[in-house]
């Protein structure tokens, strides 16, 4: 118990570290989360009403033509001229979203692959680089020409008919509804605060831990520890109970100060998101607590353990932004 008592007035001694890893850097996650916590994330749904396509028929086939209605269905038309400036120009400009190039001879390239049972022929597209329309309109136009190829393979079909029965599976559609989820999300404030306070929970864990190691190591200090009635095991025990202490103190003034500015009106519909939230930043002050430990250990001074914890809290910060992007993108 002593070297508990010990270990945290050594903390608390540094209270400049204290300072600055933990109240002024959680304050700037708190005025980022009043600043973007307003936005609404429904502005990144892709409007299907905002493409434009161009298509160059050098073919003048049955299927060229299907192929050039359907692509044109699909946004709004925009006249392009045949020449390797106009295509260019088009693309550097970034005026159409989709660009389709239908080859001479590309009908009958199509209908010789489907009777002998090879790869749909390829056509030269662009594609805008600057959103995922062009993409988007990639992937249908090689779903038609999948269905023109398979109506094609079949015996005694034209070109004209394997149009017509493509046109008609396009066509089709299903009935659907929008389902909301069943929990009500998490404020975007209070997530755009988890974002950046992973940034001052792991720099103030890694610092705080590497000082109190530094600290305890120092001679004078260790000859003490080591001269008092405790076995090996319990003054490691107490340390390791020092450094969890550190880190807990941290995580709750964080999760408190998200809590109280920015959860406590959700608290009755998202406890349970809010609770997952608040175990995830426990798991990153579980993180920074082994880092700092890390570099306590291997004797790293004061100039190593703020490099490190600067280094790793954005790491963190930015790795948590990204991830949550990406489970976002994988939901809708």
């Amino acid at each position: 118990m002593n070297v508990f008592r010990t270990s945290m007035k050594v903390a608390a001694a540094h209270r400049l570290y204290i300072l600055i890893y933990l109240v002024l850097l959680s304050s700037f996650g708190l005025f980022m989360g009043k600043v973007q916590g307003g936005e609404n994330l429904e502005k990144e749904v892709v409007d299907t009403q905002q493409y434009t396509v161009a298509v160059i028929d050098r073919d003048n086939s049955a299927i060229s033509r299907g192929l050039t209605a359907y692509v044109e269905s699909m946004g709004e038309v925009t006249d392009l001229e045949d020449t390797p400036r106009s295509i260019q120009d088009a693309t550097a400009q970034d005026y159409i979203s989709y660009i389709v190039i239908i080859p001479a001879g590309y009908g009958d390239s199509l209908r010789a692959a489907a009777s002998e049972q090879t790869e749909v022929p390829l056509l030269d597209t662009v594609v805008n680089y600057r959103s995922a329309a062009g993409s988007l309109l990639d992937t249908r136009v090689n779903g038609y020409l999948a269905q023109v190829y398979n109506y094609l393979s079949l015996a005694g079909s034209s070109p004209e008919q394997a149009i017509a029965l493509a046109d008609e599976a396009i066509a089709q559609s299903a009935d659907v509804e929008l389902v909301t989820a069943d929990d009500p999300p998490l404020p975007n404030g209070l997530r755009v605060f988890a974002e950046f306070s992973m940034y001052p929970m792991v720099a103030f864990s890694v610092v705080a831990i590497t000082i109190l190691l530094i600290a305890l190591n120092r001679r004078p200090v260790r000859s003490r520890l080591s001269a008092a009635p405790l076995s090996g095991t319990s003054r490691n025990v107490s340390v390791m109970w020092a450094c969890l202490m550190v880190g807990f103190l941290g995580w709750l003034w964080i999760s408190a100060l998200g809590l109280v500015f920015f959860g406590l009106d959700s608290l009755a519909t998202s406890a349970p998101s809010i609770g997952v939230l608040g175990l995830a930043l426990f798991a990153v002050m579980l993180n920074g607590i082994a880092i700092g430990f890390l570099v306590g250990q291997l004797g790293g001074g004061d100039n190593a353990a703020n490099a490190v914890a600067n280094i790793g809290g954005m790491t963190m910060c930015f790795l948590g932004e990204r991830g949550y992007r990406w489970s976002s993108c994988q939901t809708v």
